[in-house]
């Protein structure tokens, strides 16, 4: 009998533990009337394309964020049981009363409470005080601000989704650039099927920037029910309607003449990018309620549509050095600092200073946008970009190029001077935009080369920090292969794996370059038929360029197989 009871009691804990571990379903909180002492929560936040990311374990300064399954309003998870835990969301009890609400991490044994005014720090304290007592406004798309009411300044429950590699939970001040709020999700709800939004939103507007277009409109934010978000559609044909109970994935891909993305009630604005030029888009919104199999769509009546039509211009450059250079190339010409790509508060840049082991030394440093005429050359180039710096030392020079080679020594070529063409950071790290200037206007401009350089420069006496970013180029006026036949140049066999016999009407100057833009082979061509081995090359496209006597340039792709 004993034996037996052993067991019993052996299966009462083991099922015991089991109940611990058993998910739980959350539901999306949308007046504060649903804030309620002694409840448990989720506190949640949502990235631009709609997923969902769960508060987790107590970081240092911050909390984790974790990936979590949200639908229709409601989220089923098991939550963590130890305060270690970085596979489950962590439920929080709300205590105290409105205006002063606390947040108590029962795995933590304390109290959420905003860290600091000089720093962004949101961590877990017991006893509780001021600092960890919330006043917390709800939204009706469910959206809360959390706010504490003690003397620490960086007082601002948000969710920070600005670098998608380190998501998390933290408190700021309003002016920051971290503004994505948070969502209370409360225990033990039923999920609630929401009917169909009664309105449309109003005000659907789309702008046209070279080869983005930003939409934007103002919510419906009356009628007996609201939307949770929104599916904009764009299509270069007819728009196709959604159907309810068919989630629409977010599909910001347009080579294919489509584009979808879900917007939550509140964001009132998206913006599509690196779209195909001189092409109509057409678009249309729609809200709607719940999600996955049960989302409602409003698609009856007028819904609201837009088109916009893109720039005749084409993106040359867009680079904010996320990970790496490329597909920029640093040359050290001087001194053993080098430039980097980085990042700092969700912003990647390059960056480059050349104090280093406590002392400024000797460096000049070379960051070298590719050939933005690889594939051919533009009328009009159109260039900007933004920079931070600090510390005295020598301001960074931009340089422009049409003879570089790509590879080579820079001081080896003809590089003009434009530094004074643009704005730039006043100091102590603060981002500026350049402002945009057409390269057209500094230079003459032919049809096969064209390179911008940041050169810095720093000494033994100064060596400032420089940082560089959202580096952009947008051509206009596009010189094609046949625009560019300034006279008769014909080639065969294309492709070729071996020879290729090249006929011209005049002698001309000879240059080979791979789709990267770097010379590859030169030489001298007599007016007539001549003979290039091209065995040598590797597989690919390259552009045979031929600059005549007369000053008229020629320019033709061939592949080498």
């Amino acid at each position: 009998m004993k034996k037996n009871l052993f067991l019993i009691s052996l299966l009462a804990m083991l099922l015991t533990g089991i109940t611990l571990q058993a998910q739980s379903t959350y539901t999306m909180i949308t007046s504060s009337a649903e804030l309620e002492a002694g409840a448990k929560y989720l506190i949640v936040g949502f990235t631009e394309d709609g997923a969902a990311y769960a508060m987790g374990y107590q970081k240092s300064n911050n909390r984790f964020a974790l990936n979590v399954a949200e639908s229709g309003g409601s989220i089923t998870v098991t939550v963590a049981t130890n305060s270690t835990s970085a596979t489950e969301p962590f439920e929080f009890e709300l205590g105290g009363t409105a205006g002063a609400w606390t947040i108590y991490d029962a795995l933590n044994d304390g109290y959420l409470y905003a860290g600091a005014s000089d720093k962004n720090y949101l961590k877990t304290q017991n006893p509780n005080n001021a600092n960890g007592e919330w006043n917390i406004e709800v939204a009706g798309n469910g959206s809360c601000v959390p706010t504490a009411q003690g003397e620490n300044t960086r007082n601002i429950m948000r969710f920070n989704d600005n670098d998608s590699e380190n998501v998390l939970f933290s408190c700021y001040n309003s002016a920051s650039t971290v503004i994505s709020p948070v969502y209370f999700f409360k225990a033990g709800g039923v999920p609630v099927i929401d009917p169909e939004p009664t309105n449309y939103p109003t005000n659907f507007i789309a702008e046209v920037d070279r080869n983005s277009i930003e939409l934007s409109w103002d919510d419906a934010v009356s009628g007996a029910q609201l939307p949770r978000a929104y599916l904009v559609l764009g299509s270069t044909s007819a728009i196709t309607v959604p159907v309810d109970g068919v989630a629409v994935a977010n599909d910001i891909d347009a080579s294919d003449g489509n584009i979808a993305y879900n917007v939550l009630q509140g964001d009132e604005d998206i913006t599509f990018e690196g779209l195909n030029p001189n092409t109509t888009y057409n678009f249309a919104i729609f809200p709607y309620t719940n999600g996955g199999s049960n989302i409602d769509y409003k698609t009856d009546g007028s819904y609201p549509t837009a088109s916009a039509t893109t720039a005749n211009m084409a993106t040359l450059l867009d680079v904010d050095f996320e990970n790496s250079l490329a597909p920029f190339t640093a040359y050290n010409a001087l001194g053993d600092q080098e430039w980097t790509a980085t990042s700092y508060n969700g912003v990647t840049y390059a960056y480059m200073n050349g104090y280093a082991a406590g002392a400024s030394n000797a460096n000049e440093d070379w960051l070298i946008t590719p050939n933005m005429f690889a594939n051919g050359g533009y009328t009009n180039v159109f260039f900007n970009f933004e920079s931070a710096y600090k510390f005295d030392g020598d301001p960074i020079r931009v340089m422009l190029s049409t003879d570089y080679d790509g590879v080579s020594e820079p001081s080896d070529f003809t590089w003009i001077d434009i530094t004074s063409n643009f704005t730039y950071s006043p100091g102590n790290y603060e981002w500026t935009e350049s402002g945009e200037v057409n390269l057209a206007n500094l230079t003459t401009l032919n049809n096969n080369t064209l390179y911008v350089a940041f050169v810095y420069t720093s000494n033994t006496t100064a060596a400032a920090s420089w940082e560089i970013t959202d580096v952009e180029a947008f051509g206009q006026g596009y010189l094609s292969v046949e625009d560019n036949m300034m006279t008769e140049v014909s080639l065969h066999p294309n492709p070729t794996s071996g020879n290729l016999s090249i006929n011209i009407d005049n002698d001309a100057v000879m240059e080979i370059r791979d789709i990267a833009g770097r010379v590859v082979m030169k030489g001298q061509l007599s007016q007539g038929e001549s003979v290039i081995n091209v065995s040598e090359l590797g597989q690919g496209v390259y552009v045979i360029g031929l600059r005549f006597d007369n000053g008229s340039v020629a320019m033709k792709k061939f592949i080498k197989k």
